[in-house]
């Protein structure tokens, strides 16, 4: 896999403002989603829910997961309906066979959601995109992973840093953000893929585009998307 792309990211520091509908032809919005304060106007929606959602939802046991699964389901349906100006409930999803979610006949609105901890996020564009939010976790032994997981100039980055584990998942964030804009999804030899700014740079493709930034103190979020130079809108929903 790297030898067909090219790589650029950048840290950023986003100012958001309330969550409105805005005309997004040469820009990336990104919607944030606090899953406690949302909880409420979430669960009055569950008949937004698919027959086999309300299934899924029925099974998960521990409450925290079924109220992010709850909030994930019924947001990306109620922020999709906001931008293509469709009832909430006229929103269905179809999936790439790696699981990437669409919405049929709308070629030029492409979305991704993400979820950690007590936060939701959502990427809308034109353009392919992906997006991932991870809460970073002080006593998370990432080594046990990290050799299964990281190409060899990632993990030099990470030990490198005064902050470790601040930087694991910065990286994760930012290799997961790459997978699901491609929509390759999660593949196997992950330790072969090397995210490490302009890794393998070639003339003649446009580089994956990838911004990262802290939520609320404590969450690595990353966004990856193949515009030039589009504007980033930050929301709060």
């Amino acid at each position: 896999m790297t030898s067909n792309f090219s790589i650029e990211w950048n840290e950023l520091t986003p100012t958001w403002k309330n969550f409105q509908v805005e005309p997004f032809s040469n820009e990336i919005h990104v919607v944030r989603i606090n899953i406690s304060k949302n909880l409420h106007q979430v669960s009055n929606h569950k008949n937004l829910l698919t027959y086999p959602e309300k299934q899924k939802l029925s099974r998960i046991i521990r409450q925290e997961d079924k109220n992010i699964f709850l909030c994930s389901q019924v947001m990306k349906r109620i922020v999709c309906g906001h931008y293509l100006n469709f009832p909430h409930d006229e929103i269905s999803f179809d999936f790439t066979e790696n699981k990437k979610p669409f919405i049929s006949g709308q070629p030029d609105f492409h979305f991704n959601i993400s979820h950690s901890g007590d936060w939701m996020t959502m990427i809308i564009s034109k353009y392919p995109c992906g997006i991932d939010v991870e809460k970073i976790q002080p006593d998370f032994d990432f080594e046990g992973v990290i050799q299964l997981t990281f190409h060899p100039e990632e993990i030099g980055y990470i030990f490198q840093n005064p902050d470790q584990t601040k930087a694991f998942f910065r990286i994760w964030t930012i290799k997961e953000s790459f997978l699901k804009a491609t929509g390759v999804g999660l593949i196997d030899n992950l330790s072969d893929l090397n995210m490490m700014k302009n890794s393998t740079p070639l003339a003649n493709l446009n580089p994956w585009q990838i911004q990262s930034f802290i939520i609320d103190g404590n969450y690595w979020c990353s966004i990856c998307y193949q515009a030039q130079n589009p504007k980033i809108k930050f929301y709060d929903y």
